[in-house]
C-alpha cells in the first residue's frame, strides 16, 4: 500500500488493470501464488521475491501494450 502517488503505485496499478484485462495471465498468477504459498507458508520474504520474475513480465506486456495504444506511439514524423 502506497500513501501517495508514486512510481510503485503506478506500477501496482498497470499490473492490476492488465490481470484485469486478460484473464489467462490472472488466471496463471493466482496459480503461482497458491502454489508458492504452499512452498513458502512461513517465508514471506521467499514467496513474495519468487514472484517477481511473474510480475516483472506483466509489467513488461503492460507497459508494451500502454505504448502500442498510446497516441504518441500512432503518430509520425513528417
Amino acid at each position: 500500500i502506497c500513501s501517495t502517488p508514486d512510481t510503485e503505485f503506478f506500477r501496482h496499478i498497470a499490473f492490476r488493470n492488465y490481470l484485469r484485462t486478460h484473464s489467462k495471465d490472472a488466471e496463471d498468477y493466482a496459480r503461482l501464488k497458491r502454489s508458492l504459498a504452499g512452498k513458502f507458508s512461513v517465508d514471506r520474504e521467499t514467496y513474495m521475491h519468487a514472484k517477481t520474475d511473474f510480475i516483472q513480465e506483466i509489467l513488461r506486456r503492460a507497459d508494451l501494450e500502454n505504448t502500442e495504444h498510446s497516441p504518441r506511439a500512432s503518430r509520425t514524423i513528417s
